[in-house]
C-alpha cells in the first residue's frame, strides 16, 4: 500500500465518525425542539416542569461530549426560551411561584464544570487569573452565606454567580475551537434577536393570554400596565430589563455579521429594545456604539454610521404610532429631568443607604442576601436587590470577595484592552462588556443570563488572542484530524 494510499484511508476513516457525530448530535438537537412542542401542542405544558429540565442537561452531557460548538448554541439558546415554556406550563397547569423549568440553562450550562475539573492544572496561567479571582470572590461568598442563611437560598445564588464564570472558562480552555464558538454565537443570536425582537414587538401590541396571566400573578411594576400598548415588553424572557440587555448584546453582535437577514434581525431587535423603556440598556448600546466608532476602521466607521442612521429611521417611523410615542418621550424626558424620576431618585436613595450599612459589614452578608435580606415587593418604589452590581458585589462577597473579585475583572478588562488589532466579532464582543460595565450602577451584570453574557463574550475574546497566539506558534493540523477534534 502506497503512502498516499494509506493517507486517504486515514481521511475516509476520520470523515466517517466526524459525520455520524454530527447526525447524532442535530438528533439531539431535534429531540430538544420536539419534546416541548409536542407537550405544549397536546396540552400537557405542566409536563414541562420535570421533563425540560431533564432533557437539557441529558442533551446537554450528550452534545458536550459531542460537538461543544452546538453545546455553546444550545445554552444560548436555553437562556432566550426557558421562561417563555416556563409561562406556557404555568398557562396549561395552573400558575406555581417557583418553576424547576428555569433551571434548564443552569443545568445546561453547568455541565462545563468538567473542564474545570480537568484544568486546575492552568490555574497558574496568568491569563487564567480573573477565573480564579472570580471564584475565589464566590468561594468566600458562598461560606459566609452558608453561616446565615437556609441551604437552598445559598444554592440558587451560587447557581447565578459561579455559572457564568465557569462557562466562560470552557469558552477559553477550549480556545482551539475559537471559529466554531463564534459562528454558532452569531448564528444564535442572529436568530435569536430576530425571533424574541419579532415576539416583543407582537407582545406589546397583542398582549398573549399566558403573559398576561403571568404578569397577573408576579405582579411587578416594573412591567407597565398589564395591557396592549402600555406593557414594558419581556419577550420570551422574565423581565423588561433582561430582555434588553439580550437585545444590546445581540444588536453590538450584529455589527460583526454580513447579509440580508442581519437587517430585518436588526430592525425587530431595535425596535423591541425600545419597547422595553430599559434605560439602562439604551445606555449600553450606546456606549457600546461610540466604542465600536472609535475603535474601528473607516470601511466599518461607514457600516456603522448606516446602522445607525437606520436606528433612528426605525425609532421616527415607531414614534408615529401615538401609544408609542407617549410611551418613549415620557421615558427619554427623564433624562432631561432626573429629579422628577422615581426610579432615579430610589436608586439615589437607595445606594446611600446601602453603603451606610456596608461600612458597617466587612465581612459581608454572604451569597443569597440580596433576596433574604434585601429583597422588594412586586409594588415597591426603591431599589430592588438586583438593581445594582456595586451593592451586590458588596453585600454578597463584602470587602475581602468584593477586592478578590474586582481584581479579576480588572485583569480581564486590561487584558481586553492591551490586545492587538482584533476582528469585527471581538470588537463587538469587547462592546458588549464595555456597555455593560456602564450599567453596573443599574442593573446586576454578573448574575444570571446578564453574568452569562459578559462573561462569554470576555472569554471569547480572550480565546481568540490565545487562538491566535498559538496558532502562530504550531504547525498546521491535517484537515480531517482538525475537523474530528472540533467534532469531538
Amino acid at each position: 500500500m502506497t503512502p498516499t494510499t494509506q493517507v486517504q484511508n486515514l481521511q475516509q476513516m476520520a470523515v466517517t465518525p466526524v459525520r455520524t457525530y454530527k447526525a447524532q448530535a442535530y438528533g439531539a438537537i431535534v429531540v430538544m425542539i420536539a419534546v416541548p412542542v409536542l407537550c405544549i401542542a397536546g396540552n400537557q405544558a405542566g409536563l414541562l416542569r420535570v421533563v425540560f429540565p431533564v432533557l437539557s442537561f441529558v442533551v446537554g452531557v450528550f452534545l458536550f461530549w459531542r460537538s461543544k460548538p452546538l453545546y455553546v448554541g444550545l445554552v444560548c439558546w436555553l437562556w432566550f426560551i426557558t421562561p417563555f415554556l416556563r409561562r406556557i406550563a404555568d398557562f396549561q397547569s395552573g400558575w406555581s411561584p417557583t418553576s424547576a423549568v428555569l433551571l434548564a440553562p443552569y443545568l445546561a450550562a453547568s455541565i462545563s464544570t468538567i473542564t474545570l475539573l480537568t484544568s486546575l492544572k492552568h490555574f497558574g496561567e496568568r491569563k487564567s487569573l480573573p477565573y480564579v479571582c472570580a471564584l475565589v470572590g464566590i468561594t468566600y461568598g458562598t461560606i459566609i452565606g452558608l453561616v446565615r442563611f437556609p441551604l437552598f437560598n445559598v444554592l440558587q445564588a451560587l447557581l447565578n454567580w459561579v455559572v457564568p464564570v465557569i462557562f466562560g472558562f470552557f469558552i477559553y480552555q477550549h480556545r482551539e475551537l475559537y471559529q466554531e464558538f463564534r459562528k454558532v454565537l452569531e448564528q444564535s443570536f442572529l436568530y435569536g434577536i430576530l425571533l424574541t425582537g419579532a415576539y416583543g414587538i407582537y407582545q406589546f401590541f397583542n398582549l398573549p393570554d399566558w403573559d398576561r396571566t403571568w404578569m397577573l400573578n408576579v405582579q411587578m411594576n416594573s412591567f407597565g400596565a398589564v395591557e396592549e400598548l402600555k406593557v414594558r415588553v419581556f419577550s420570551t424572557m422574565n423581565a423588561p430589563a433582561i430582555f434588553a440587555a439580550v437585545a444590546t448584546c445581540g444588536l453590538l453582535l450584529l455589527f460583526s455579521l454580513k447579509g440580508t437577514m442581519r437587517l430585518l434581525a436588526a430592525a425587530c431587535g431595535f425596535l423591541a429594545l425600545i419597547l422595553t423603556m430599559s434605560r439602562a440598556s439604551w445606555l449600553s448600546l450606546i456606549v457600546g456604539f461610540i466604542f465600536l466608532a472609535l475603535q474601528s476602521d473607516m470601511r466599518q466607521r461607514l457600516r456603522l454610521a448606516i446602522v445607525t442612521v437606520a436606528c433612528m429611521v426605525f425609532l421616527l417611523a415607531a414614534t408615529q404610532i401615538p401609544p408609542v410615542n407617549d410611551l418613549v418621550m415620557h421615558r427619554i424626558q427623564t433624562f432631561s429631568d432626573p429629579s422628577q424620576d422615581v426610579s432615579y431618585t430610589a436608586r439615589i436613595d437607595g445606594h446611600e443607604e446601602a453603603f451606610k450599612q456596608i461600612m458597617t459589614e466587612p465581612f459581608g452578608e454572604g451569597l443569597g442576601s440580596t433576596d433574604t435580606e434585601h429583597g422588594t415587593e412586586g409594588d415597591d418604589d426603591f431599589i430592588g436587590p438586583h438593581d445594582s452590581t456595586v451593592l451586590e458585589l458588596f453585600y454578597s462577597l463584602g470587602w475581602i470577595g468584593t477586592l478578590i473579585y474586582a481584581t479579576g475583572l480588572g485583569v480581564l478588562v486590561m487584558q481586553l484592552m492591551r490586545s492587538g488589532k482584533s476582528d469585527p466579532f471581538v470588537l463587538s464582543a469587547k462592546a458588549i462588556v464595555i456597555g455593560f460595565v456602564a450599567q453596573c450602577l443599574l442593573n446586576s451584570v454578573l448574575l444570571g443570563v446578564l453574568g452569562f453574557m459578559v462573561w462569554t463574550f470576555a472569554s471569547m475574546s480572550m480565546a481568540q488572542m490565545g487562538f491566535a497566539e498559538e496558532s502562530a506558534d504550531e504547525p498546521e493540523q491535517q484537515p480531517a484530524e482538525a475537523e474530528e477534534y472540533m467534532a469531538a
